[in-house]
């Protein structure tokens, strides 16, 4: 058994608890609680790439992509990459917040990957990501290529594993 534990073999992404409630605040605090906000998720190169080690808010490389919902400027990217390289680090996910409890993906999210890659995470936070937010409660979504797998509830706490110790 690894330090993960059980349901951390069959995750896709890994998160610390500390990281994913910084995580969380900060995606309810550049929102206001009241719009989308969002954030790539970056693990070490050459590590483990379901660990998340990095986050990299879309608002900190376009910050005109809060709109309501998120209009991310595709020039922006080059920052993203150019990040990347800097920090030798890889892009495995992408997260950002809906209204309400609603964490499935809409048209504009399935029809528009933020990183269109095969095995992309995409993970939705609901509710704006106002308070603390368990991963039973998100949406998880991963990328083939052409189309999404998609898990909520007990499906999604699987496929999204917070480990709460150091």
């Amino acid at each position: 058994m690894t330090i993960w534990g059980f349901r951390g073999r069959r995750s896709l992404l890994r998160m610390r608890q500390a990281d994913w409630n910084a995580l969380v605040a900060e995606l309810g605090a550049r929102g206001h609680g009241q719009i989308e906000s969002g954030a790539f998720l970056l693990a070490n190169q050459g590590g483990d790439q379901r660990l998340v080690s990095r986050v990299v808010y879309y608002d900190d490389l376009d910050p005109r992509c809060l709109q309501g919902g998120i209009h991310f400027d595709g020039l922006a990217y080059s920052k993203l990459w150019e990040l990347c390289r800097a920090e030798h680090r890889t892009v495995v996910g992408d997260v950002h917040t809906h209204p309400g409890s609603w964490v499935e993906q809409s048209d504009v999210d399935s029809g528009s990957p933020m990183v269109a890659q095969k095995d992309h995470i995409a993970l939705i936070v609901p509710g704006f990501s106002r308070g603390p937010v368990a991963p039973h409660r998100v949406g998880v979504h991963r990328y083939d290529g052409r189309e999404w797998a998609s898990w909520t509830g007990k499906e999604a706490a699987q496929h999204l594993f917070v480990r709460r110790l150091l």
